[in-house]
């Protein structure tokens, strides 16, 4: 089992290695075809979509997998149909309502370009959301090779959908440009899915056998889906917050959207490069950690190995330099990168920590510590990149502060496990016992 184990996660590592290879491909050839104030806009619909997509891919994976992880062999489906029939009401809301507000939400943005990228958003939700449950499903049986393939899937299909497109209509106007990349990944996810259901030909029952696992799985969903709403939520409003903050430093409006463009489109994806891996190598040993709970000796050998996957974040200190030069072709990103290399390893991390108190069901934790955190961020993002000398490095400061308090919380509340766990177990035991014997 070990062995398989290892051979598992080496093979997602390779695959994961070529879809952020083609991911950072891609960001190449959007910087080079859009420009940096294109991306800005692109950035803005970006912070919008994560956010209207997260209710639905953010808590309801990591409870489909952590309870397929603990249930009887033939109930297995059961988190899985749960899942699906969460995801379709809350899609039947949440589409609607991101069509009807998005000429409110581009205003709110301070860009109204960007809202024919919040008009392709909307169909994403319930694509995004269905994918999602059924990576969790997968993670939870331990197929996780599965979704790293699709992944590969989707990214081969974003990055030829997308360039193809900009290079068939190179006159598109700014606003419609900056959408490609959005309509590239719906249309990829589409594909996606379809690679996924097409493989794994898993025979679902009606979904009404699983009413009784909806609570249940709602219930271990919302406290990850909160947690994961107020980083959305304090993306978005960082998004809309930079550009302005930066006016206030002296820099004008069309200067300063595409400042937003260099950090979030071309620095920032680099530095949280090495959450792709963390995330996905996690996953394989989230389920793992979930069953071994209760075993202190294989617990601690589980999260060392979930805290190593972050290890190589630091490899992005020595590329950065390569980065701004050869591949953006911007030399002045170069300080960028440099100032916030140190950035990489506290996101992953922070990254790590929490997919770690998600699997050991202290998600209300995680949850409550991310609440300050989030109002810090905010408070620092609004003053630091305002100050003439700061700009940018002060965007960078403020991110770098957020991630080191969300650490030291989550690494608190590792370290004091034990005398949290009795309330957390005890949520975990009625979530089970509502749907079957424990």
């Amino acid at each position: 089992m070990k062995q398989s184990a290892a051979k598992q996660t080496l093979k997602i590592t390779a695959v994961n290695g070529v879809v952020r290879a083609l991911g950072m491909l891609l960001r190449i050839l959007l910087s080079r075809l859009l420009g940096a104030e294109i991306m800005g806009i692109t950035e803005l619909s970006q912070s919008v979509h994560m956010l209207a997509i997260t209710p639905l891919t953010s808590g309801l994976p990591l409870a489909v997998s952590r309870m397929t992880a603990k249930t009887r062999t033939e109930d297995r489906t059961k988190p899985l149909l749960a899942g699906l029939w969460l995801v379709r009401i809350a899609a039947l809301v949440l589409m609607p309502l991101m069509l009807l507000f998005s000429p409110q939400l581009a205003r709110l943005t301070g860009d109204v370009r960007v809202l024919p990228s919040l008009w392709c958003s909307a169909p994403c939700i319930l694509i995004l959301g269905y994918s999602a449950v059924y990576n969790g499903y997968l993670y939870g049986v331990e197929r996780s090779l599965l979704p790293a393939w699709s992944e590969l899937v989707e990214q081969l299909l974003r990055l030829t959908i997308c360039v193809g497109l900009l290079l068939a209509l190179p006159h598109l106007a700014a606003p419609w440009a900056a959408a490609v990349p959005v309509f590239s990944t719906m249309a990829a996810e589409v594909l996606g899915l379809a690679f996924v259901l097409a493989v794994l030909r898993l025979p679902l029952s009606p979904m009404e056998t699983a009413r009784s696992w909806r609570k249940p799985v709602l219930r271990l969903a919302l406290p990850t889906t909160g947690t994961r709403l107020v980083q959305m939520l304090l993306r978005a409003v960082e998004a809309v917050w930079i550009p302005l903050r930066l006016q206030a430093s002296g820099l004008a409006a069309r200067e300063a959207t595409a400042r937003l463009g260099m950090l979030s489109g071309m620095v920032t994806p680099v530095l949280m490069l090495p959450c792709v891996f963390t995330g996905s190598l996690s996953m394989v040993l989230l389920p793992r950690i979930a069953l071994a709970e209760k075993e202190p000796k294989e617990l601690r050998r589980l999260v060392g190995k979930c805290f190593l996957t972050a290890a190589p974040a630091g490899a992005v200190w020595l590329a950065a330099p390569l980065l701004a030069r050869w591949l953006y072709r911007l030399p002045e990103l170069t300080p960028l990168f440099r100032f916030g290399a140190p950035l990489c390893l506290l996101f992953a991390f922070a990254h790590v920590s929490g997919g770690i108190l998600s699997a050991l069901g202290l998600q209300k934790l995680s949850m409550l510590g991310s609440l300050p955190v989030s109002g810090l961020t905010l408070l620092l993002i609004w003053l630091l990149p305002a100050r003439p000398e700061l700009r940018q490095y002060g965007v960078l400061l403020a991110q770098g502060a957020g991630q080191f308090c969300t650490l030291l919380w989550n690494l608190g509340v590792l370290f004091f496990r034990q005398k949290t766990r009795l309330s957390s177990d005890e949520s975990e035991k009625d979530a089970l016992s509502a749907v079957q014997p424990l």
